[in-house]
Protein backbone atom coordinates (compact mmCIF):
# COMPACT_ATOMS: atom_id res chain seq x y z
CA UNK A 1 0.00 0.00 0.00
CA UNK A 2 2.57 2.59 1.07
CA UNK A 3 5.52 1.85 -1.11
CA UNK A 4 8.58 4.01 -0.88
CA UNK A 5 9.99 5.96 -3.74
CA UNK A 6 13.62 6.04 -4.62
CA UNK A 7 15.35 8.69 -6.64
CA UNK A 8 18.65 8.02 -8.30
CA UNK A 9 21.00 10.47 -9.90
CA UNK A 10 23.70 9.31 -12.24
CA UNK A 11 26.53 11.27 -13.69
CA UNK A 12 28.31 9.90 -16.70
CA UNK A 13 31.88 10.89 -17.18
CA UNK A 14 33.20 10.16 -20.62
CA UNK A 15 36.71 10.06 -21.89
CA UNK A 16 37.51 12.39 -24.76
CA UNK A 17 37.59 9.43 -27.12
CA UNK A 18 34.16 8.20 -26.03
CA UNK A 19 32.74 11.72 -26.26
CA UNK A 20 34.07 12.14 -29.81
CA UNK A 21 32.61 8.79 -30.86
CA UNK A 22 29.21 9.58 -29.36
CA UNK A 23 29.18 12.99 -31.03
CA UNK A 24 30.13 11.39 -34.35
CA UNK A 25 27.28 8.89 -33.97
CA UNK A 26 24.89 11.72 -33.14
CA UNK A 27 26.07 13.63 -36.24
CA UNK A 28 25.37 10.59 -38.43
CA UNK A 29 21.90 10.15 -36.93
CA UNK A 30 21.11 13.84 -37.35
CA UNK A 31 22.24 13.64 -41.00
CA UNK A 32 19.92 10.67 -41.58
CA UNK A 33 16.99 12.55 -40.01
CA UNK A 34 17.66 15.51 -42.30
CA UNK A 35 17.83 13.20 -45.32
CA UNK A 36 14.48 11.68 -44.31
CA UNK A 37 12.97 15.17 -44.13
CA UNK A 38 14.40 16.06 -47.55
CA UNK A 39 13.17 12.80 -49.11
CA UNK A 40 9.72 13.27 -47.60
CA UNK A 41 9.49 16.83 -48.98
CA UNK A 42 10.72 15.66 -52.39
CA UNK A 43 8.08 12.93 -52.58
CA UNK A 44 5.38 15.39 -51.48
CA UNK A 45 6.35 17.89 -54.19
CA UNK A 46 6.49 15.15 -56.84
CA UNK A 47 3.07 13.92 -55.77
CA UNK A 48 1.56 17.40 -56.02
CA UNK A 49 3.17 18.08 -59.39
CA UNK A 50 2.08 14.75 -60.86
CA UNK A 51 -1.34 14.74 -59.27
CA UNK A 52 -0.78 11.29 -57.86
CA UNK A 53 -0.50 10.06 -54.29
CA UNK A 54 3.09 9.07 -53.55
CA UNK A 55 4.26 7.81 -50.20
CA UNK A 56 7.55 7.99 -48.39
CA UNK A 57 7.40 5.24 -45.82
CA UNK A 58 9.97 3.35 -43.78
CA UNK A 59 10.62 0.87 -46.59
CA UNK A 60 11.69 3.60 -49.00
CA UNK A 61 13.74 5.31 -46.28
CA UNK A 62 15.44 2.00 -45.41
CA UNK A 63 16.46 1.65 -49.05
CA UNK A 64 17.77 5.21 -48.96
CA UNK A 65 19.82 4.36 -45.84
CA UNK A 66 21.23 1.21 -47.41
CA UNK A 67 22.34 3.14 -50.48
CA UNK A 68 23.74 6.01 -48.40
CA UNK A 69 25.76 3.61 -46.23
CA UNK A 70 27.11 1.96 -49.38
CA UNK A 71 28.37 5.19 -50.97
CA UNK A 72 29.25 7.22 -47.86
CA UNK A 73 32.16 5.75 -45.87
CA UNK A 74 31.74 7.99 -42.78
CA UNK A 75 28.10 6.91 -42.51
CA UNK A 76 29.03 3.24 -42.78
CA UNK A 77 31.52 3.68 -39.92
CA UNK A 78 28.61 4.14 -37.53
CA UNK A 79 26.34 1.50 -36.11
CA UNK A 80 23.34 0.67 -38.28
CA UNK A 81 20.93 0.06 -35.38
CA UNK A 82 20.64 3.70 -34.21
CA UNK A 83 20.44 4.80 -37.84
CA UNK A 84 17.54 2.43 -38.48
CA UNK A 85 15.89 3.62 -35.28
CA UNK A 86 16.08 7.21 -36.55
CA UNK A 87 14.15 6.11 -39.63
CA UNK A 88 11.51 4.37 -37.50
CA UNK A 89 11.19 7.43 -35.27
CA UNK A 90 10.90 9.70 -38.30
CA UNK A 91 8.21 7.49 -39.83
CA UNK A 92 6.26 7.51 -36.56
CA UNK A 93 6.46 11.28 -36.15
CA UNK A 94 5.60 11.86 -39.82
CA UNK A 95 2.57 9.58 -39.61
CA UNK A 96 1.38 11.40 -36.49
CA UNK A 97 1.89 14.78 -38.15
CA UNK A 98 -0.10 13.72 -41.22
CA UNK A 99 -2.85 12.35 -38.98
CA UNK A 100 -2.94 15.61 -37.02
CA UNK A 101 -3.24 17.60 -40.25
CA UNK A 102 -6.30 15.62 -41.30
Amino acid sequence: KDSGHARYTFRVRLSNTARRRLEAEWDRCRWIWNECVAKSKQVHVQGKAGGEKLTCGPAQLDKMLTEARRVTPWLAEGASVPQQQVIRDFATSRAKALKDIK
